[in-house]
């Protein structure tokens, strides 16, 4: 595993620990979903929250998880391949699992493949 696989799994890290917290504070307190409901009258803090919370009732979190992983999955950049892993993981937070799931798997797949070929083409110690 080198550097630059380390820098990217830390990264997938603090984007879904990010997420997690996110969540916990600004979502689904219940107080949230009452200030929130009219967003005409809502506070500044709501309209990322609405945000989140639309793109999680129209699958958009898990589509985008899925386009990352099927495009990891086929030779993209690297930067793809933890992109895909850390929206699926955030997609299943987001309550679209069915293609959130997918789409990390495809990344996870294609980047640990990454990973073992390089492994292959180093000569032996």
């Amino acid at each position: 595993m080198t550097k630059r696989d380390l820098l990217a799994l830390a990264a997938v890290v603090a984007a879904v620990g990010a997420m997690i917290l996110y969540r916990a504070v600004g979502v689904e307190p219940r107080e949230w979903g009452s200030l929130c409901l009219d967003l005409s009258r809502a506070p500044v803090g709501c309209y990322p929250r609405a945000g989140l919370l639309w793109l999680q009732h129209w699958q958009l979190w898990g589509a985008a998880a899925l386009v990352l992983g099927f495009w990891s999955f086929l030779r993209a950049p690297f930067v793809v391949r933890p992109l895909a892993v850390a929206l699926g993981v955030m997609a299943v937070l987001n309550f679209n699992a069915t293609w959130g799931m997918i789409g990390a798997a495809l990344g996870a797949w294609s980047w640990a493949e990454t990973v073992a070929r390089q492994g292959r083409s180093q000569p032996a110690r």
